[in-house]
């Protein structure tokens, strides 16, 4: 997938979280883990340099079924990115 300034993004869906008691929706990313050539090469994901935050954005592999756990806040939340409307 084709990034800003002639980079390449790793394969990814783009979520929007929209909640009850949220004023403004929160945006994330998910990655697949079957891509981590890819996943270590994306400018967004490698942007982010706590480890453990950038793996809230990585889904697992749970025998043949990808998960991916949405945390709004607390012990591992997840990362959320800024969204231009």
């Amino acid at each position: 997938m084709p990034g800003s300034v002639g980079t390449t993004q790793a394969p990814h869906i783009m979520v929007s979280v929209f909640t009850r008691g949220l004023l403004k929706r929160v945006v994330t990313r998910v990655y697949f883990p079957d891509e981590e050539e890819a996943n270590a090469a994306d400018p967004v994901l490698s942007s982010i340099e706590d480890p453990e935050i950038r793996g809230t954005l990585i889904a697992r592999d749970e025998g043949g079924v990808l998960r991916f756990d949405i945390r709004l806040q607390g012990e591992g939340q997840t990362a959320f990115f800024e969204f231009e409307e």
